[in-house]
């Protein structure tokens, strides 16, 4: 499916190096694709596996993949699907899953009910049935990745509600962190399981980030974060990213939004996290703008690879004149071949710093 090369420069990426240049993600639409079918509603759109899998394959015909692109398939059923598998429940919307729904899985602290794996979800059902579904369809043609299973203390605020969370975090710290401490390996049983399969099948695995890896791998993350200080990150949230690097061969952080800023110095305290991803949030400059590079730097001065998806391609070459190349994953959509083409003459060109 992909070249030795190719593989070359996405496991230079977890050692924090580089192959000649950055690992560069390309993909860019062919000239001419003919009119693809729509769903008929919601329900068809997230739950008729069949049509999804016809779906993925099409739009991976209807793409050029340039660089060290990989063609892989996202297992999406929303932004922390572990929810629905643990009691919570989802609603499908067109561009997502929500997961944060009344009434609340988690009613007060007093008395909070017990999170149990229930493999007889729908939720957990869809996962299997359209990872399956995709393992078969993508044999020698694409990577299927593991789901999104989502951070730890988002699960949460999905069954309590974020705006509860937030003040049972100064009212409930201890019962939080007791509910935490049993969902952790409920996480971690959901996520081996998982995995396992994939490297079965297929000898390697991907996630919702399309890096290659023949080491189990996961982008972790808190968007819960953003609304906590450091000193309540440092309490509530390091402790359980420990948990998952004891475990984790190779890790990510999804870094997502100025709110979580504050938290940097935390995160690159966490000495076998590999990678941090950056995210500028609604609103806020690209990933390639130089109102970024002081934290790349950081990042980078400290270990960590760097991961910036949905670059602008006309930032690409200054960014990579001012930050290191190595331990670069840069993923550009660019509007054309020739566009494609010329980012990564440019990377070519800059190579290795």
């Amino acid at each position: 499916m992909i070249t030795e090369e190719v593989k070359r420069q996405h496991e230079a990426f977890w050692h924090q190096e580089a192959f000649g240049r950055c690992c560069l993600y390309l993909t860019a639409p062919k000239a001419e694709t003919p009119p693809r079918e729509k769903p008929r509603d919601l329900k068809q759109m997230w739950e008729d596996i069949p049509w999804r899998v016809r779906r993925e394959q099409q739009s991976l015909e209807d793409t050029l993949l340039l660089g060290d692109a990989i063609p892989s398939v996202f297992t999406n059923f929303g932004p922390g699907c572990l929810t629905a598998c643990i009691g919570g429940t989802h609603k499908w919307s067109e561009f997502t899953v929500w997961f944060e729904n009344e009434p609340f899985f988690i009613q007060d602290w007093e008395n909070p009910p017990e999170p149990v794996l229930n493999q007889q979800s729908a939720m957990y059902r869809l996962v299997e049935e359209y990872s399956n579904a995709l393992l078969q369809a993508g044999k020698g043609k694409f990577y299927t990745s593991i789901t999104d299973i989502g951070g730890t203390y988002d699960v949460v605020a999905a069954l309590r509600g974020t705006q509860n969370l937030l003040i049972d975090l100064y009212e409930y710290p201890e019962e939080i962190k007791a509910f935490v401490e049993k969902l952790l390996p409920l996480w971690k049983t959901f996520f081996l399981h998982q995995s396992q399969r994939l490297f079965q099948e297929q000898g390697a695995m991907t996630s919702w980030m399309p890096i290659y890896s023949e080491k189990p791998y996961y982008p972790l993350q808190c968007d819960f974060s953003a609304m906590i200080s450091p000193d309540m990150f440092e309490e509530f949230v390091l402790p359980e990213l420990r948990y998952h690097l004891s475990y984790l061969e190779r890790s990510i952080y999804h870094w997502d939004g100025p709110g979580e800023l504050v938290h940097l110095d935390h995160l690159l305290s966490l000495e076998t996290l590999d990678a941090i991803q950056w995210v500028p949030g609604d609103g806020a400059p690209n990933t390639t703008d130089p109102c970024w590079y002081e934290y790349f730097e950081k990042i980078q001065r400290a270990g960590k690879s760097l991961i910036l998806l949905e670059s602008d391609p006309n930032g690409v070459e200054n960014l990579l004149k001012h930050i290191s190349t190595k331990g670069l994953f840069l993923r550009c959509d660019t509007k054309d071949e020739k566009q494609a083409k010329e980012i990564l003459q440019i990377a070519d060109s800059i190579g290795v710093k």
